[in-house]
């Protein structure tokens, strides 16, 4: 599907040792590899600070770009690099959120309508991972370029599944402490915003727990006749590419009744190469409704950052 033509970072080194992996040059810098008429896409995977500026630079130089999580820290900037992907007519994807829902976001919505579940009230979600990490000097010990750590670099995964499902938020809160990290961000954080139609959610991130089962991105989400969870709870039979989605409404007894419960495909760390190839090989631009999920994201982001404590 894709011919790998070269490799650049700014650690050399990094960059020799992948390129002789797979029999691939070295580009000396982004430059380089955009004045390489035979590349025709970029993988771009940078700090997100900043990162708006360099698609720019890929999408002028006639590149499609496949990038990562999160997409930027500033919206306007986000704004101005998906919007102009479409005017020059190149294609602008990444990992989170992708192109398409996945399919755990599909059947959500899907049972929403069948059910008449009416609007959503209020959605948990949390993801946790165990780390100890130390100070490196790198971006990730900058409180202004890494703001709440652990709801930016693990949380934004379920920042961005709340955008599609319930829309905008309005007002953002944060709460985030430094348990055992040797950097000096923070390590442990909680994410609170109020979404459209009053929906109140709260995302849970934290580097700090150590259960066995990391990178489970939970969530429940509670509607006005009923609540659907997805992998939440103590444990999950859904396997590696799996979600575990429950549909739970009131029964004829006014008792709580298991609707449904659906074992579907999902990888939301995962990206979505195979839709960015067809895009690219039919200059397919994104739609609107995607480059508006990928600025509300950034413009959350945004948020947090300026109500970081």
């Amino acid at each position: 599907m894709f011919d790998l033509r070269g490799v650049c970072d700014l650690r050399r080194e990094l960059a020799e040792r992948a390129a002789a992996e797979f029999g691939v040059e070295v580009y000396p810098s982004l430059e380089a590899a955009l004045e390489d008429d035979r590349v025709e896409a970029i993988g771009l995977f940078t700090q997100p600070h900043g990162r708006a500026e360099l698609i720019r630079r890929v999408l002028r130089a006639g590149k499609d770009v496949m990038t990562t999580k999160p997409f930027e820290l500033k919206a306007q900037e986000a704004r101005e690099a998906v919007d102009e992907a479409v005017r020059l007519g190149r294609v602008l994807h990444l990992n989170s959120p992708s192109i398409e829902p996945h399919a755990d976001l599909a059947l959500i919505k899907q049972w929403r309508g069948e059910h008449d579940l009416g609007r959503p009230v209020q959605a948990i979600t949390e993801i946790h991972a165990s780390y100890r990490e130390q100070a490196d000097g790198s971006w990730y010990d900058d409180p202004a370029r890494c703001p709440v750590a652990p709801v930016l670099r693990l949380g934004i995964y379920l920042i961005n599944d709340l955008v599609r499902l319930v829309g905008p938020a309005r007002r953002v809160q944060v709460a985030s402490s430094r348990v055992r990290t040797g950097r000096p961000t923070a390590d442990n954080a909680v994410l609170m915003l109020e979404l459209s139609d009053g929906c109140l959610a709260t995302v849970s991130a934290s580097f700090c727990v150590g259960d066995g089962d990391s990178y489970r991105n939970s969530l429940a989400m509670h509607f006005e006749r009923g609540s659907i969870f997805r992998d939440f709870g103590p444990v999950s039979s859904a396997g590696h590419g799996k979600a575990e989605v429950w549909l739970v409404t009131p029964g004829d007894d006014g008792g709580r009744l298991v609707r449904a419960h659906q074992e579907v495909d999902s990888d939301p760390h995962g990206y979505p190469w195979r839709q960015f190839y067809e895009a690219v090989r039919e200059r397919r631009p994104a739609p609107p409704a995607y480059r508006d999920e990928i600025v509300e994201g950034v413009r959350i982001l945004e948020m947090m950052g300026g109500a970081q404590p």
